[in-house]
């Protein structure tokens, strides 16, 4: 069977072209275009008013960093909005398990019903749950060595063997 367009390896940045000698014999002029980032201005939208504090803090740790890497404008609040607040509950839930985990030796983590049974107690689930949101959203940003692998970046450009 052929396949479709999810089938194969993924397509390489067009940065990685021009760092390694543009093997593929791409038009330089193509990949230049497609480094150029959104038509969008890059800037760090309006925070939501409905941000916690550690959320808002690390809306203002991140936000300068994707401007300087052009990957931010006013269209991505909810999706920078959903990262922040997953950083916020799983700060949470660890320092809530961490405390737990003082005060009763060591049983933050783990649940034990009357029957003897055990299971992840329920600040771990959340804990858990808030890790898998920050890192699906964060990747939206590249905020993983494996997620920055795929991303555009729009600083200055890389063109012809040269940064312009």
């Amino acid at each position: 069977m052929a396949g479709n367009a999810n089938s194969g390896r993924h397509a390489k940045p067009a940065v990685v072209h021009l760092l390694t000698g543009n093997r593929s014999k791409k038009s330089a002029r193509d990949l230049h275009d497609e480094m150029q980032g959104s038509p969008l201005p890059v800037e760090i939208p309006a925070a939501p008013d409905w941000l916690d504090e550690h959320a808002r803090a690390e809306w203002d740790r991140v936000g300068p960093d994707l401007v300087l890497l052009g990957l931010i404008t006013r269209l991505d609040r909810q999706a920078l909005a959903q990262y922040c607040e997953a950083v916020s509950d799983y700060q949470r839930w660890t320092l809530k398990i961490q405390r737990l985990n003082d005060e009763l030796e060591g049983r933050g983590d783990v649940m034990t019903y009357r029957t003897g049974a055990k299971d992840l107690s329920i600040w771990r689930k959340l804990r858990n749950d808030a890790e898998r949101r920050a890192d699906a959203a964060g990747a939206k940003f590249g905020f993983s060595p494996l997620a920055r692998r795929n991303l555009r970046v729009n600083r200055t450009g890389f063109y012809g063997g040269h940064f312009v």
